[in-house]
């Protein structure tokens, strides 16, 4: 790959959108010069004391566990580790519907990872917490508000895109061609439609009908 552009995608893994963004990206770098970085957002910590409801706060407890787990792989093999373990947990959870805060899926998901799956056991070290709440607060000081959040090539953050379903092959490549280029354009500011139908995958679909 000659001159890649780096790219940095912010993750929650509660978040189905993230999710379906996140397999866009890992497709891109396949089809076109990118280098795609995992960074984590706490939507647990943005939401904290103010959840909707029980089912949310629930959801959000739960994914600071994966969240905690993500950290432990990226200190054991650095982002591509994190990126690995993600994509384990993403399709363990979105496209089927094992608990984020299940052990025995993230034992599995570790392991699938090539990742020790010891690390489970790690999950209540405070360190970990910690580190996952300074690359949080680190988010939103530049700029980040939510999941998924875009940073190309050292340009100001966007929140998006959102899509929902997945995207492969060269349809992903030019979608990216065009955002891309949407979001270094120096006067972008923002821009948003209604979402009319709720993320096709896994168990969100099956939520849906």
């Amino acid at each position: 790959m000659t001159n890649p552009i780096d790219v940095t995608v912010r993750v929650d893994p509660a978040c189905p959108w993230a999710w379906l963004t996140w397999c866009w990206l890992a497709e891109v770098e396949r089809v076109r010069p990118v280098r795609l970085t995992t960074s984590l957002f706490d939507l647990a910590e943005v939401n904290r004391g103010a959840e909707a409801d029980e089912r949310r706060l629930r959801a959000h407890q739960a994914s600071e566990t994966a969240l905690r787990a993500l950290v432990a792989a990226r200190r054991a093999g650095g982002d591509a580790a994190l990126a690995a373990l993600y994509r384990e947990i993403g399709e363990a959870h979105h496209e089927g519907s094992d608990a984020l805060d299940d052990a025995r899926m993230l034992t599995r998901a570790l392991s699938a990872a090539g990742l020790d799956p010891a690390l489970t056991a790690t999950l209540s070290d405070p360190s970990l917490q910690a580190e996952l709440l300074r690359e949080h607060r680190e988010a939103v000081e530049s700029g980040a508000f939510g999941v998924p959040t875009l940073v190309v090539a050292g340009a100001p953050p966007t929140f998006g895109p959102i899509l929902d379903a997945r995207i492969t092959g060269e349809d992903a490549g030019e979608l990216w061609d065009r955002v891309s280029w949407l979001v270094s354009a120096d006067r972008f500011f923002e821009l948003k439609r209604p979402r009319t139908r709720r993320p096709d995958v896994g168990h969100h679909r099956v939520a849906a009908a």
